[in-house]
């Protein structure tokens, strides 16, 4: 038997019926309007672009050139003197004088102290008499050993002869000691007189005049050479390797590498270095190589121990074809430029490589001559008129106006 449905379900089953009829045609009205809504804004944005393709952005260009580009690369380094001396007593006496200035500059030979020379100038008195007792008794001992020699065996014993013999030869023996004791006496006197072995600036004085000195004070002064003088750093096994390809087998001792060093004020340094060291052994502890170059130093901007920048490059860099760094853009697919076509913005994807001094080296994407967009580029799109207003070369820059009255 069929069953019958009651008035209530029927009821039921026709409000559901219409509930979802209405949530389907709201939910249809609604995709409606989202597609219309984004149409209409798609339509805008079209509408914008255009209207900003037709009016002119001003913006200033440059063209890529061909231009020697030359990162250096950097290193930590030191200054120390080529040479330097501290200055000892080699005898015990009294200061006569210190004739320098604590400070100045010194040549080699200089008197920089004088020791009271009377008791070696007495010692070398001694040794010169001694030398000439010892010559006379050489020469006595020569004639008797001739005069001896030259007997009649029967009056003489062979043990005679033989005694002056040895008395002949003690006698030179004798000279030869008194002359070592004299040139030993000499030298000493001439240890009074401490002179400076290299030209450089001393520093300060331990002895003042009047003051004892012996060889176990230790340092008296320091003279240090200030021109030329040497920066030492060192090369991590990579930057040599750089080096050694770019130089060939002479590596960072080759022309082909340029040394230059920035001072503390952020200066380069008016002299190139030379080579002076490279070491033949990487250090276990930090794989670098020790290195050394030598500068210039005329003006004594170089003190010994001071920090500076080593900066090593080309000496002869290659041709890079290069733009101002402010032309370029970057977005998630890369790096790229706007260029002037005609009057219009192109957009070109490019390569960048090294950067220096507010130029990039552009590896592909340009070619010399190209005009890129350089200050007002973040307004520029795609196929926008462009309003160029480079500055004219020779235009020189304005004064600036005075406040003071």
């Amino acid at each position: 038997m069929e069953e019958k449905k009651s008035p209530l379900s029927a009821t039921i089953g026709l409000v559901l019926s219409v509930a979802v009829a209405v949530g389907l045609g709201w939910f249809g009205h609604s995709i409606y309007a989202s597609s219309q809504a984004a149409k209409a804004q798609a339509k805008a944005v079209e509408e914008a672009a255009a209207a900003a393709a037709v009016r002119p952005v001003t913006v200033e260009t440059a063209s890529a050139t061909l231009k020697a580009i030359n990162p250096p690369q950097t290193f930590m380094g030191h200054v120390e003197p080529i040479q330097d001396v501290d200055l000892r007593a080699q005898i015990d006496g009294t200061i006569q004088e210190v004739a320098f200035t604590e400070g100045a500059f010194v040549k080699e030979g200089d008197l920089l102290y004088q020791i009271d020379p009377r008791v070696y100038e007495a010692r070398v008195a001694q040794a010169k008499a001694a030398l000439a007792q010892a010559k006379a008794s050489s020469e006595n001992a020569d004639r008797y050993y001739a005069r001896i020699s030259k007997v009649d065996k029967r009056s003489v014993t062979e043990a005679e002869v033989d005694q002056a013999y040895a008395n002949m030869l003690e006698a030179k023996a004798a000279i030869a000691q008194c002359e070592a004791d004299l040139k030993s006496a000499e030298i000493n006197l001439g240890y009074c007189r401490i002179t400076a072995p290299i030209s450089g600036r001393i520093g300060q004085s331990l002895l003042k005049k009047g003051d004892y000195v012996s060889p176990s004070m230790g340092t008296l002064a320091r003279i240090v050479q200030m021109d030329p003088v040497r920066v030492v750093f060192s090369v991590p096994d990579r930057a040599y390797l750089q080096g050694k390809t770019v130089a060939g087998s002479q590596g960072l001792a080759s022309d082909a590498i340029r040394a230059q060093i920035r001072l503390a004020d952020g200066t380069v340094y008016a002299h190139d270095g030379k080579p002076d060291f490279i070491g033949n052994e990487m250090s276990m502890e930090t794989a670098s190589l020790p290195v050394r170059y030598a500068f210039a130093n005329p003006d004594q901007l170089l003190l010994s121990n001071a920090y500076v920048t080593v900066l090593l490059s080309e000496a002869k860099p290659s041709e890079a074809l290069t733009i101002p760094a402010n032309a370029v853009l970057a977005n998630a697919t890369g790096d790229y430029v706007y260029i002037n076509e005609n009057g219009k913005a192109a957009r070109r994807a490019i390569v960048i490589g090294a950067r220096l001094e507010g130029m990039v080296e552009v590896k592909s994407g340009l070619q010399p001559g190209d005009e890129v967009v350089t200050e007002g580029v973040v307004n520029v799109i795609e196929g926008a008129n462009l309003n160029v207003v480079n500055p004219s070369p020779n235009a020189k820059p304005q004064a600036a106006v005075s406040l003071a009255k």
